[in-house]
């Protein structure tokens, strides 16, 4: 038996001599009601917000960029040309742009490589970089790792905007991967240590309300186009998180005493390596169906966020400055609203029922299923910007709630790591999303991409994955309950240990 596994035997042996039952999530709730939050976590809290913020709308600019004036207006249509498709619509839609979505200085791909470019390109690169990354902030110092991942992916976002080829695009989308996968596992890491286990969820939805207004100020950069060229916004966001980052040496720091607590968590042990986490992980049921419905979630998400600027020019024939603005403040109200809402909701359930994350974020997803189809289906783009609303406001409730789950079932010690390979997973899975768009409309005449092929293919992506996810988080709710109850009743030999009690992140009473 490994020396990981002993200590953790031995863990397991003292909380049952102590007739405290291990549970997988009996984290969700503190036993020192004196614990609170501090204002200095409030403060850690604000400025990992702000670098989110950045982390998305450097993540979103270039698929807005790209129906705005990146992509040649002039592959599109040549693309459409060379198919069997009717071009019908080609001259009411596309030959019909306005002229700022036909910038001269430009770049030519086609939908294939504009998938490729939007999903896979970022999210393998993420993945694997991620891991590392996240030991090394299990074991430095943490914000030094997210400082230098900044400066690093804010570097490739001003370098994109001085790129001539394609392949160019290629290599800074792949670099910026590197960069911003240190962002979730430090954050996540820091969230769980200063704020105690019943405020994790609302504190997690606070810090992705970043996605939506990161998001936002992606979507709105599409209107930046109308007064400067696309290759400016690149170059703006590049500089503002440069700026960013000594703001963040100054803001970002952890007290002694926290530093202290990660130390006594290892308990004589320097760091788990990432086998050790995969072990440990493999043998908690909750963890990998919480990844399964975890990843099938995140596929329409990614792929919304590749190809709705593309769905909007396509199929109302409008500029980039149109859709721009008002998408943005959808996902800045609709989906922060839908964020903090999910946060609130599943802390207030949890403290009367431990169990209720899973069944929160299973009931949003059914609901966001018609309003996306609504989406969709408008006839007219002011409609589909309030079908929008709708859609965020419902399906935008995960994120913060699962973040926490994957937060209440890990030892602290593995925190970064296991939110990494969280963030890993479903990232690696997601990442089909933009490529599904075009194997649709490339392969299948009634998605032709050169009519309203695009919007179709949504169609068919989106709500069907909103249901399956939210049948797949009532199976993870379902799983939660009986393994508690199995571990409470001590039928099986290995359990995932009550993380916060053994590492004194609620503080001992009885020292």
């Amino acid at each position: 038996m490994s020396k990981s596994s002993t200590d953790e035997g031995e863990d397991h042996e003292q909380l049952i001599s102590e007739k405290r039952p291990p549970c997988c999530c009996d984290a969700y709730q503190s036993d020192d009601p004196e614990k609170r939050v501090s204002p200095f976590a409030v403060v850690i809290l604000l400025v990992l917000f702000l670098i989110y913020v950045l982390n998305q709308a450097d993540r979103l600019v270039l698929p807005v960029s790209i129906p705005a004036g990146l992509r040649c207006h002039a592959s599109v249509a040549s693309q459409c040309n060379n198919t069997n498709f009717s071009n019908s619509a080609l001259e009411i839609n596309l030959m019909n742009l306005p002229a700022s979505n036909k910038s001269e200085d430009c770049i030519e791909f086609n939908d294939e490589q504009q998938g490729l470019l939007t999903g896979p390109a970022f999210t393998v690169i993420y993945v694997v970089a991620g891991l590392p990354l996240a030991r090394l902030a299990d074991t430095r110092s943490r914000s030094v790792v997210l400082i230098l991942g900044l400066l690093f992916w804010s570097a490739m976002v001003l370098l994109t905007g001085f790129v001539k080829e394609f392949w160019q695009l290629v290599v800074l989308r792949v670099l910026l991967g590197v960069g911003e996968a240190s962002c979730n596992p430090v954050a996540y890491s820091l969230v769980a240590d200063f704020f105690p286990s019943n405020h994790r969820a609302f504190a997690l939805s606070i810090y992705h309300y970043g996605v939506y207004l990161g998001g936002a100020l992606g979507w709105m950069s599409g209107a930046l186009n109308v007064i400067l060229d696309w290759r400016w916004t690149f170059r703006i966001l590049g500089i503002a998180g440069i700026v960013m980052a000594p703001i963040t040496f100054i803001a970002l720091w952890e007290p002694k005493t926290v530093r202290k607590r990660r130390l006594e968590r290892r308990k004589g042990k320097k760091v788990y390596s990432i086998k050790e986490v995969v072990l440990f992980l493999l043998k908690c049921p909750p963890y990998w169906v919480l990844l399964i419905a975890g990843s099938i979630r995140n596929i329409p998400g990614y792929a919304l966020g590749a190809w709705l600027p593309t769905f909007f020019s396509r199929q109302y024939g409008v500029e980039a400055s149109h859709y721009a603005i008002p998408v943005g403040l959808v996902v800045l109200f609709g989906g922060g609203a839908g964020s903090f809402i999910g946060g609130f909701l599943s802390d207030r359930l949890s403290s009367r029922w431990a169990n209720a994350k899973p069944f929160v974020i299973a009931a949003a997803q059914l609901l966001a299923a018609p309003c996306i189809m609504g989406v969709l289906l408008a006839p007219t783009p002011t409609m589909s910007y309030g079908f929008l609303f709708l859609a965020y406001l419902t399906a935008e409730t995960w994120l913060g709630p699962a973040a926490a789950i994957v937060q209440d079932i890990c030892m602290p010690a593995m925190r970064s790591q296991a939110s990494a390979i969280y963030i890993g997973v479903i990232t690696v899975v997601a990442s089909l999303g933009p490529v599904l768009v075009p194997a649709l409309t490339d392969h299948i005449p009634l998605f032709d991409p050169c009519t309203v092929g695009v919007g179709y293919a949504l169609l068919v992506i989106v709500p069907l994955f909103y249901v399956t996810s939210s049948a797949l988080f009532v199976v993870l709710g379902l799983v939660i309950h009986f393994w508690n109850k199995r571990i409470a009743a001590e039928e099986i030999s290995y359990s995932v240990l009550d993380s916060d009690k053994l590492s004194g992140d609620d503080s001992d009473k009885s020292k």
